[in-house]
């Protein structure tokens, strides 16, 4: 839902104080803030549906900001009504989700759905039943009984639906704030018609009095680089000196004042003290010409100083520290030249340099985060992904603390990858039945590429595909020869391998596999021989030329016939015997029944099919002007997978890559739709308590988890 609103322009505003260097930018969108008891709710939301109603009916009377004397004071009636259904680690995230403000464009977006209906007048929550609204509930039975006539409502995936026992009633969509008391009447009389299976109620924000406060945008970075355009006159020959700070001519002055210290009655009262205030004064000029330039000698340590600074602090000052450092550092540069390091320190940093180079290929001054071991790319991240990224982290975590997995345990577990989804299954491609045209590890057209795997871990530009002497991406056709598609198909191939795309591609024809077949009347089996025969006598990648020959005499629209073989054979061989390579009796017939066979037992599906590493794409995505753009997508969210392996460990520079790959969970010999194309329902089993089913009372008082392990103690023989 965050998405839907992508077309808020936010509008800049600055404020600088006429005698302060600090400038104060702040970025606030067009839309208005919502409460923060709507942007707590989508928050609970997200983890679940039943946390999300649970959250309402605790939050009946909780009332808008309004009805608090501070803000504040709402902020914390907010905290605490949603802290009863998180953890502690969760009531952190909800408290920085909050402060991102994250939710604000989800309400924003419902608003705007709702003004599409649009509300009735003078209606502050209001009802839609299959595209007729109301917000008087006495007439909402008259337009359930007609809903049938009309069609169903178009529902979106962040809409809140309540758990319904007849999924085939009426829809109606409630739009109201939470936690008023209107709100709470019309909720209350839905719930009771959606458990007796006459509406499916389905909820959505709607604020009917916004706010006209906007909301201030977190997260994004302002540069303001200010020019002076304003010209002065200067005498050019009554210069006195390029010093732009002006307290250092008045050392002499009676007054001298210097950030508010009046040196000259310093002075006239401790005359004894008057080195110890030179040096003060002098420090106090340095810190107030702050962009004063450093000798090249002082910049050689500096960030090991800085590092050394930041270290000084204790505990949790230490990020304090760093974050002033990072956001002031040129004012900060000058003191923390004078910082002593030490030579342990100095060994620390050198040595950190030196693995990280030698393991994720980190130069020195360059910057990586890792959350779990996972990469998060500072390029293309932002703090709300980031939010997204530490969120379901903390959902793995706090799990397997559940089930008691800690310690090394924990840091093994997070080490596996995640069980695949249903859509990611593959089969092995590793069979003899295919025709490789390619090897991106010993052709010598790829000698110019790096072998290493540890390119992987380099540093590149955002969508930048790695050339890499790997087989780390792997793409079958799996065709008919005489197929109207099939055309299409190899010119795609051929664009990956002229333009150098770093892909291992091969060939499965599958053709009449009969014994006594002639290729001279069966063009799919003479497209099948004459590349054999090709690869044979030359090898693959000009058998591969070959092929794009024979389909760039077929026409648009056209089959290939045994003609187009023919006539490229007799112009590429002409002292050879066609009929010896395409008859009943031709030496090249490998791989004719091997391939029916392969594509038979794996079960990808109708043909054509194209496989990356193994996994098929979609039919839709099999269209020329889409394959392109997919495949490019495929390989980048590749690439991410082998990064992981290789920075744990899993992947070296000696293993075979495509060895690894098969080995993966997510391989299967055969894709069987009616095994793995089911609906997956998980269960929940990371909760504890001595509850049985036996205790109907306390048991139907349970949440989903808590019912969960109550089950589970109930049954003998599950543990």
């Amino acid at each position: 839902m965050r998405l839907l609103i992508a077309l808020a322009l936010p509008c800049l505003f600055s404020l600088a104080e006429a005698n302060s260097k600090a400038i104060t930018t702040s970025l606030t969108t067009k839309w208005f803030s919502a409460p923060l008891l709507l942007e707590a709710s989508e928050f609970l939301a997200e983890d679940s549906q039943e946390k999300f109603w649970s959250f309402v009916e605790a939050t009946q009377n909780i009332g808008s900001s309004d009805h608090h004397d501070t803000d504040h004071s709402y902020y914390d009636a907010v905290l605490e009504a949603a802290f009863r259904f998180l953890s502690p680690l969760q009531q952190n995230l909800l408290k920085f989700c909050l402060s991102l403000r994250s939710y604000s464009a989800s309400i924003q977006a419902f608003q705007q759905i709702a003004v599409d209906e649009p509300p009735p007048e003078g209606c502050k929550s209001f009802l839609s039943v299959h595209g007729k609204q109301t917000c008087d509930l006495d007439t909402l039975e008259s337009l359930l009984l007609t809903a049938a006539d009309r069609p169903k409502p178009l529902l979106f995936k962040g809409d809140h639906r309540y758990p319904s026992s007849n999924p085939e009633s009426p829809v109606v969509i409630l739009y109201s704030e939470i936690g008023h008391e209107e709100f709470s009447n019309i909720h209350h009389q839905l719930i009771s018609k959606s458990n007796e299976g006459k509406i499916n109620y389905v909820f959505r924000h709607y604020i009917s009095n916004p706010s006209k406060e906007p909301v201030y945008l977190s997260g994004y970075g302002v540069e303001l680089a200010i020019k002076s355009t304003e010209y002065k006159a200067k005498d050019d020959t009554q210069v006195k000196g390029t010093e732009v700070n002006a307290t250092v001519i008045g050392e002499s002055d009676p007054i001298d004042e210097v950030q508010g210290f009046l040196f000259g009655k310093l002075r006239e009262l401790y005359p004894a003290l008057e080195g110890q205030l030179k040096e003060f004064r002098k420090h106090l000029v340095e810190s107030t010409n702050e962009m004063a330039p450093l000798k090249v000698w002082q910049l050689q340590d500096l960030s090991f100083q800085t590092a050394a600074r930041i270290l000084a602090a204790s505990g949790a000052l230490s990020l304090v520290v760093m974050k002033d450092i990072s956001q002031n550092f040129p004012t900060k540069a000058r003191a923390i030249t004078k910082t002593a390091v030490s030579a342990q320190l100095r060994a620390e940093v050198e040595e950190n340099q030196k693995y990280f180079k030698g393991t994720i290929g980190l130069q020195p001054g360059d910057s990586a985060l890792f959350i779990n071991g996972l990469h998060i790319d500072l390029d293309t991240q932002d703090i709300f992904s980031l939010f997204d990224t530490l969120r379901n982290e903390a959902r793995v975590m706090e799990g397997l603390h559940r089930l008691g997995i800690e310690g090394l345990s924990l840091h093994n577990i997070l080490k596996l990858n995640i069980q695949p989804s249903e859509t990611d299954y593959a089969v092995d491609i590793r069979s003899p039945a295919i025709s490789w045209v390619n090897n991106l590890e010993v052709d010598s057209r790829y000698n110019s590429w790096p072998s290493s795997l540890q390119e992987l871990l380099r540093p590149t530009f955002p969508g930048v595909i790695r050339q890499i002497r790997k087989n780390l991406h792997n793409m079958v056709f799996i065709i008919d020869p005489v197929h109207e598609t099939t055309a299409e198909l190899i010119s795609i191939a051929e664009m990956f391998l002229s333009n150098h795309i770093p892909l291992r591609i091969g060939f499965i024809f599958v053709v009449n596999d009969s014994e006594d077949v002639d290729g001279m009347q069966d063009a799919g089996v003479a497209v099948l021989r004459a590349y054999n025969y090709v690869a044979q006598e030359v090898d693959g990648y000009h058998a591969f030329q070959t092929l794009t020959q024979i389909y760039n005499k077929v026409r648009t629209g056209e089959t290939v016939k045994v003609e187009h073989v023919v006539s490229v054979l007799e112009k590429k061989y002409p002292y050879v015997e066609v009929n010896s390579i395409l008859g009943i009796d031709s030496a090249y017939d490998q791989n004719r029944k091997e391939a029916r066979g392969y594509y038979e037992q794996t079960g990808v599906g109708p043909l054509p099919v194209v496989l990356f590493n193994g996994m098929p794409f979609e039919k839709e995505q099999l269209d020329p002007d889409e394959l392109e753009t997919i495949t490019m997508h495929k390989i980048l969210e590749t690439t991410t997978f082998f990064q992981r392996a290789v920075y744990l460990g899993e992947l070296s520079h000696d293993q075979d890559v495509v060895e690894y790959i098969m080995n993966q969970p997510n391989v299967v010999p055969r894709i069987n739709s009616r095994i793995l194309t089911a609906k997956r329902e998980y269960l929940d089993l990371t909760a504890s308590n001595n509850f049985y089913v036996d205790d109907f009372a306390r048991f139907s008082a349970l949440d989903s988890r808590g019912k969960t392990a109550a089950i589970a103690n109930s049954m003998n023989y599950l543990t």
